[in-house]
């Protein structure tokens, strides 16, 4: 079940967890699980008015997805839509959009959803915004909200990993060096990323795409930082808003500092597997004794390719 980590830019692939261009299909839409908003620390379901409290009482809303589940989009709407009630500063700021394409938006007013994908659409990219990102774009146009870029270019980063850890430019050493892993929770990024990979990675590309991993959480965390919005929403892949080593902390690394505690929630967009009833069981699928979000929605699965099987094209087991 292990989320599609980062796709293997490395190797110069494109492979994400997508089907295709068209409206995936979903599986076990009846699952006794799809809809139920469980609260990992109440072990607990709560209710959507529930949901939508905590919410927007939070300064840092952070919601992840599997990118190619359009009912994750849809829930995703829904909390831009609920935001909107409120007379409240609000930016959203995308995985989808990189550091390039948001100097770009910067420079323009966009005044429709059709114009902001067709600027965004000048960088080659594989997130298929006019199939799965057009309504929730439309909606935080038509909210007002700003929104920001939360990645550097992939180009960018595949020529600063390469490197190796090393050799990174300054910034992005400090940034790093201000939020570091533990060793067990490197082991357990280095094990994720290689398990997500159906165990093909070699050593050497598995570091690499950890260093991947760890840099784009950091730039996402600065991303949110630098916004002066009173509510700061997150739109990333389920990975990236981990509590226990993805965007959160190091968001609360580069918070410490305040006198009062910052409120960060993370809410994990999690499809339901088959003959999986209790929330609780879910947790074994992320290297942990618990899930590491506040809050999972649980929804439908997208029915998929086998991600192996497109993996084998390219890359040799380990021996």
């Amino acid at each position: 079940m292990a989320s599609c980590m980062l796709i293997v830019c490395l190797a110069g692939l494109q492979l994400s967890c997508a089907t295709s261009p068209d409206t995936p299909g979903l599986v076990l839409k009846g699952h006794q699980l799809v809809g139920k908003i469980w609260d990992v620390k109440q072990r607990a379901f709560i209710d959507k008015e529930t949901l939508n409290t905590r919410s927007l009482e939070s300064e840092y809303l952070l919601i992840g997805e599997r990118h190619d589940n359009l009912v994750h989009h849809q829930h995703q709407t829904w909390f831009i839509q609920q935001l909107e009630k409120k007379p409240l500063q609000v930016s959203v700021a995308f995985e989808m959009i990189d550091n390039e394409q948001g100097v770009r938006l910067a420079k323009r007013q966009i005044n429709s959803v059709e114009e902001l994908i067709s600027e965004l659409n000048i960088s080659k990219t594989s997130w298929e915004y006019e199939q799965r990102y057009k309504s929730l774009f439309a909606e935080t146009l038509a909210a007002g909200y700003k929104i920001n870029s939360a990645n550097l270019n992939s180009k960018r980063l595949m020529q600063t990993v390469k490197k190796g850890e090393l050799n990174l430019p300054v910034a992005y050493k400090r940034m790093l060096n201000k939020t570091g892993l533990s060793p067990e929770q490197n082991t357990a990024l280095l094990q994720g990323i290689n398990a997500s990979h159906c165990n093909m990675l070699d050593d050497k590309t598995t570091s690499k795409m950890a260093l991947a991993q760890r840099m784009r959480d950091s730039i996402m965390a600065h991303s949110l930082l630098k916004s002066g919005a009173q509510v700061k929403v997150l739109i990333a892949g389920i990975e990236h808003v981990r509590k226990d080593r993805g965007v959160p902390l190091y968001l609360q690394t580069n918070l410490q500092a305040q006198t009062k505690p910052v409120k960060i929630l993370s809410i994990g967009l999690l499809e339901v597997e088959l003959d999986m009833s209790d929330p609780l069981a879910y947790a074994e699928y992320w290297d942990d004794h618990t899930l590491p979000f506040d809050i999972v929605w649980f929804t439908p699965q997208v029915e998929r390719e086998d991600a192996c099987a497109e993996l084998l094209k390219h890359f040799k087991p380990k021996s």
